[in-house]
């Protein structure tokens, strides 16, 4: 596998600091990743260098998460949508690939809804979708959103998530909960995972960014209409990457989704949970390769 070496931190001004790290490629092609709720840049640590093979990589940190502050910002799914659009026209440059992982997936939606022109393709990796029939997340996660949406109890269980446990404990908990199998994880992801949230645990930000995006990501959730437009609006090529055992979006909601748009190319990843990118990162280069290839030859289908 790749190594797991990070490229250099970089910082951009786009209304405050927005960190990102890039892996170099052939400049006729972009890809900006966009990490989920809790992520951050080193969601794609794996995955980064060998897709650097078909063009630049850059992985940003959203307004409160990784190394980028809130700094008086909002961690809103609609306020970050903005910070990226700002990031890709200030920063990057266009058209490029967006690829989301969950919130991440949603964000990225948005912006090839919004901003059609500064997107080429959209890779989905396990991407929040509207609930659909046959499908339920699990107990744990159920209970964890119900807290998040109650005022007040959803600021304490933030509290006592981020400011109780050590940082070990969060991180493993988390991947346990994101990862069909937690041991497929390699372990300096686990300690890069650990290392970056003893800094973040210093930032009294940590935990109100955290719920802001969590309870905009529920309402948008909650407002199957507003969705589905967003949905329909998307005209670029779409690939989407889902593991069977996700436990967040089960693939159910995928799959219902992949019904609506039968040009949107699909690789369902058997043995796989929320984050497939880490847990099966040969299976999602050898998808994005592919699909990338078919998007600079013309094949790929809007």
């Amino acid at each position: 596998m790749a190594s797991l070496e990070l490229p250099e931190s970089r910082f951009a001004d786009v209304g405050g600091p927005v960190h990102y790290v890039e892996w170099e490629g052939p400049s006729d092609r972009t890809f900006v990743l966009v990490h989920g709720l809790g992520g951050s840049h080193l969601s794609w640590m794996l995955v980064g260098p060998q897709l650097a093979r078909y063009g630049r990589v850059i992985a940003v940190d959203l307004a409160g998460f990784g190394r980028t502050p809130r700094d008086g910002r909002s961690s809103k799914l609609s306020a970050n949508q903005v910070l990226l659009a700002r990031f890709l026209d200030e920063v990057v440059g266009g058209p490029v690939i967006v690829g989301g992982n969950s919130m991440g997936g949603a964000i990225a939606m948005l912006q090839a809804a919004y901003e059609p022109a500064s997107v080429e393709g959209v890779v989905l990796t396990a991407s929040v979708f509207p609930w659909a029939r046959g499908g339920v997340p699990s107990p744990l996660v159920m209970t964890g959103f119900a807290l998040y949406r109650a005022p007040g109890l959803g600021e304490w269980a933030v509290r006592q998530r981020f400011t109780r446990l050590s940082a070990e404990r969060i991180v493993r908990f988390g991947f346990r909960l994101v990862a069909a199998d937690p041991a497929s994880i390699p372990e300096d992801v686990v300690r890069a995972h650990v290392d970056l949230m003893i800094e973040r645990q210093e930032d009294p930000d940590l935990g109100p960014a955290f719920l802001e995006a969590a309870r905009s990501l529920l309402d948008l959730g909650r407002r199957g209409d507003v969705a589905r437009r967003v949905l329909e609006a998307v005209k670029c090529p779409v690939l989407v990457l889902h593991g069977y055992e996700d436990r967040l979006v089960p693939v159910a909601f995928a799959r219902a989704e992949i019904e609506h748009h039968p040009n949107w190319r699909v690789r369902l990843l058997p043995g796989v949970g929320h984050v497939p990118m880490l847990e099966a990162p040969d299976r999602w280069l050898t998808a994005v390769e592919e699909w990338a290839e078919e998007i600079r030859s013309g094949t790929a289908e809007p």
